[in-house]
């Protein structure tokens, strides 16, 4: 399964009555609607907002081999916002894009023209 994540999003998701918005609460999942039709995406708010307006991260399902339903996606995909190690709470994406992002950002520190990348050991694989 492939799916594509995008963080960066101008779309905003309401909840409330017209003239008494408010921010939605965390899990809400938006699949519908705003959504392109030919391809599978949808819109989770991972995270409340404490200040401002929150955003909504987009994901979408590029390739699915599993064939797994839409409903089971959006839940593993909100239940890996939770599983980092250093933040008790949720994320904004789920744990393995902050994790591949941070060990990504170690090779480029520690990897470069004078300095090799660093060896995996043989006993880890």
């Amino acid at each position: 399964m492939y799916i594509n994540t995008c963080k960066r999003v101008n779309t905003r998701i309401f909840d409330g009555n017209v003239g008494n918005f408010k921010n939605p609460m965390p899990g809400v999942v938006v699949d519908s609607c705003v959504t392109d039709k030919d391809v599978y995406e949808f819109y989770l708010v991972s995270v409340g907002a404490r200040q401002g307006m929150t955003t909504p991260t987009r994901f979408t399902v590029l390739y699915d081999a599993i064939g797994t339903s839409p409903d089971q996606i959006e839940s593993l995909t909100y239940k890996l916002c939770h599983t980092y190690y250093n933040v008790s709470g949720a994320i904004k994406e789920p744990s393995c894009i902050r994790y591949a992002h941070r060990l990504a950002a170690l090779v480029g520190e520690r990897g470069g023209k004078q300095n090799q990348p660093p060896k995996i050991n043989s006993k880890f694989e």
